[in-house]
């Protein structure tokens, strides 16, 4: 329970000062338990430090996945995840609050045949300027607002100013181009499964429970990715394959899985998040934006515009992702030139051996393409595994060009400037032939 002040529609504080009951469970739900992994290990001493090593380098910390870790690897291709996990472990004030589950429990609690029974308590972290979205009721005749559900955390300060790297053997990255881990199990699209307490579930057949998550934006983007030293080599081009399809199994566990369980593992991911981290992944295009920059110098233009866009997560297909975890993104440069609307395209093919070529399309409607085509674009992009969707480009330009790319230094993934400066050229060439700069 504590103190608020009330604010009128426009942020302004009101005279009026109400309670505030907040139930500790719901706290902790929403902060910690949107995964079946962290509701288990919440209650178990030390888990933390049994499933995940941490090591503290200059820049970086590095989480070691520890064999006995029972979080789904597939988790790690989540970026949200990676980055509400890191949060957990890394920042002092959130891993005691999570840690003091278990200290409670061991503490007050009693075993009743299979059950430990307590009344739930534990430490709440500090949040400080954190905001809560919150649906509840207000009791008018006390002044008390109770909360029923905690739907989303706003302005959060992770207090993380290094990169964290998450380490297993079992992260296995596709090289290629090939389909990589993008999911695992079955998804029940909306069907409500049936619930065997009674059995063990099965860890290699996992059933996807949809649920409503809980929103998380944090103040401070943390980077995050995930390595191996395995890597599987697939043949160039080789497309998605679609997710299993969707089947009706007899029923799910919610238990720890294990190899020999007699039914599918319930698995869900009830959170997601929300914060702006597109900035992270600026300097995968720093290339790109110095050739850009080489011919703005050279050429009058107006209205420039600099964007940058994930690629749409589509169910059945993995390109949206890259092999180390991260959203693969798309830079897109826009300007007015000799009376034309360009739209310039470059796509992060740097986990691939053969890069996608720059895209230049002189627009026709720049309104349809700012609601609606370029939605239609990205999609195609990862549904054709990397490719441009020439067929559409045909009905939204009026012109459509590909610029090769330069030659880079792989080990340094650099670019000469002598190479900076011909692809430059060629994006002139395109523009009005027999130019260059």
């Amino acid at each position: 329970m504590f103190d608020a002040v009330r604010v009128d529609q426009f942020g302004q504080p009101m005279s009026e000062t109400i309670k505030i009951k907040l139930p500790q469970f719901e706290l902790a739900r929403s902060l910690f338990f949107y995964t079946p992994y962290l509701a288990r290990s919440a209650i178990i001493e030390n888990s933390l430090s049994i499933d995940f090593d941490i090591v503290s380098n200059r820049d970086h910390f590095l989480i070691n996945i520890l064999p006995a870790c029972s979080y789904p690897i597939s988790h790690f291709n989540d970026a949200g995840i990676r980055r509400i996990l890191s949060w957990i472990l890394l920042d002092p004030d959130i891993r005691q609050s999570f840690e003091s589950i278990s200290q409670f429990c061991t503490q007050y609690g009693y075993d009743a045949d299979q059950y430990r029974i307590w009344s739930f308590c534990f430490n709440p972290p500090q949040l400080n300027g954190v905001i809560f979205d919150t649906y509840g009721y207000y009791k008018a005749e006390t002044s008390e607002f109770f909360v029923n559900e905690i739907s989303g955390f706003k302005r959060i300060s992770s207090r993380i100013s290094k990169e964290v790297e998450f380490y297993s053997d079992k992260l296995i990255e596709s090289k290629s181009g090939g389909k990589g881990q993008n999911s695992s199990g079955t998804k029940n699209n909306g069907k409500e499964p049936t619930i065997k307490d009674e059995e063990d579930g099965n860890s290699d057949d996992v059933q996807i429970i949809d649920v409503v998550p809980t929103h998380f934006d944090f103040l401070e983007a943390i980077e995050t990715r995930k390595t191996s030293k395995k890597t599987r080599h697939r043949n160039h081009g080789t497309k998605d394959q679609e997710l299993p399809s969707t089947k009706e199994p007899s029923g799910v566990s919610t238990n720890e899985p294990i190899s020999e369980g007699a039914v599918p593992s319930a698995e869900f991911n009830g959170v997601e998040d929300e914060t702006e981290d597109l900035h992270l992944y600026l300097d995968r295009f720093s290339a790109f934006q110095q050739m850009i920059d080489l011919f703005c110098k050279e050429n009058s233009i107006k209205n420039f515009n600099f964007q940058l866009h994930k690629l749409p997560n589509i169910q059945g297909h993995s390109k949206h992702i890259k092999t180390d975890g991260n959203p693969r993104c798309v830079a897109e440069v826009s300007f007015q030139f000799n009376g034309q609307n360009i739209v310039i395209l470059e796509v992060d093919t740097s986990d691939n051996k053969k890069p996608l070529s720059t895209r230049v399309l002189s627009i026709k409607d720049t309104n349809q393409w700012n609601t609606v085509d370029r939605a239609k674009v990205l999609e195609l992009v990862v549904t054709q595994c990397l490719r441009w969707p020439k067929g559409i480009f045909k009905h939204i330009s009026f012109k459509n060009s590909a610029l090769n790319h330069p030659r880079m230094d792989i080990k340094n993934q650099q670019i000469s400037n002598q190479e900076l400066i011909g692809w430059a050229s060629r994006l002139s060439r395109t523009m009005y032939p027999d130019t260059t700069i």
